[in-house]
C-alpha cells in the first residue's frame, strides 16, 4: 500500500517535489538509499532479495519509482518477475522514458499489478500495467498508491489537499512533508478503499503510515530538485519500534553524455 506524491511547477524554490513512503514486509532485508558501487550514478535503496529497488534518481537526472496495484487484482504470483526491477532497468539503461514504457507493455502479464513512473524533473511518465495505460503528468499536484493515478482512495485525496497546500509555502518546511507522510489516522470506515481485507487491516493500510504486526511504512523518501538543477535527497527509515534514521544527500544534476 504505498504512496507517492508529486508537486511539478507547484513550489517557488522547487519544480519538483516527491516523496514516497515505501510500504513492505518487517522482514524483507534491504539497504538504505545510497550511491551504488556498481553503478555510481544511481541513488537508491535496494532491496537485497531481488537486488532491485522502489526508488531512484541518478546523477543526470532520471528519476523512478513503482508501486503495487491492486485494481481488479484477485492474487498475486511469486512467480511473476520483481516489480522493483523495473526501476532498475530504467535508471540504469540508456532507453527514453516512452521507450521504455512501450517495452514494458510488451512485458508487462510477467508483472503483477503495478504503477510506475519514470522520467525527470521536466517531465514524468506514469504507467498501470493493469490498465494498460501510458500517462505523461501535468503540471500540478498528483498522488498515487495501489489504484492508478490520482484514483480518489482517502489516502491519496488527503495527501494530495496537504501536499498543494504546502507546496506554496516558502521556505518549504521538509518535517511537514515527513509528518503528512507519517500520519497514522485512517478514514472513517464508510470512506474505506473497497478492498478484500478483514476490517482491521484495512483500517491499518488506508493510513498514510501503516504499522502491523509483519508489514508497514518501511521508509519515506524526499526527492526536491530546485530550478538549478540542484537535488536534494533525503530518506528517513523506521523500524517497527517506531525508531527512525535519516540518511541525506545533495548533489547538482549533470548533463547526460550524448
Amino acid at each position: 500500500m504505498c504512496l507517492i506524491s508529486i508537486q511539478l511547477s507547484q513550489n517557488a524554490s522547487y519544480k519538483l517535489m516527491l516523496v514516497a513512503n515505501r510500504d513492505e514486509q518487517y522482514d524483507r532485508p534491504s539497504l538504505p538509499a545510497h550511491f551504488w558501487p556498481d553503478h555510481p550514478d544511481l541513488l537508491a535503496g535496494k532491496d537485497l532479495s531481488a537486488r532491485g529497488t522502489w526508488l531512484g534518481i541518478t546523477k543526470q537526472g532520471k528519476i523512478a519509482a513503482v508501486t503495487n496495484s491492486y485494481l481488479m487484482t484477485t492474487q498475486e504470483s511469486d512467480q511473476k518477475l520483481s516489480r522493483g526491477n523495473l526501476v532498475m532497468d530504467y535508471l540504469t539503461g540508456t532507453t527514453g522514458p516512452e521507450d521504455y514504457l512501450n517495452q514494458v507493455r510488451q512485458q508487462r502479464t510477467d508483472y503483477n499489478g503495478f504503477n510506475l513512473i519514470i522520467g525527470s524533473s521536466d517531465s514524468l511518465h506514469h504507467y498501470n500495467n493493469i490498465l494498460d495505460e501510458i500517462n505523461v503528468l501535468q503540471i500540478g499536484n498528483h498522488t498515487i498508491s495501489n489504484a492508478t493515478l490520482d484514483t480518489p482512495w482517502p489516502k491519496v485525496t488527503r495527501t494530495k489537499a496537504a501536499m498543494a497546500e504546502l507546496a506554496y509555502s516558502s521556505p518549504l518546511d521538509e518535517e511537514a512533508i515527513f509528518r503528512i507522510m507519517a500520519d497514522r489516522t485512517p478514514p472513517p470506515d464508510d470512506h474505506l478503499p473497497d478492498l478484500p481485507l478483514d476490517l482491521p487491516i484495512l483500517r491499518a493500510v488506508s493510513a498514510n503510515f501503516i504499522q502491523t504486526e509483519r508489514y508497514g511504512t518501511r521508509s519515506t523518501s524526499l526527492i526536491l530538485i530546485d530550478h538549478s538543477d540542484r537535488v536534494t535527497f533525503v530518506e528517513r527509515s523506521y523500524l517497527p519500534d517506531g525508531t527512525s534514521s535519516d540518511v541525506r544527500f545533495n548533489f547538482q544534476l549533470m548533463a547526460e553524455e550524448k
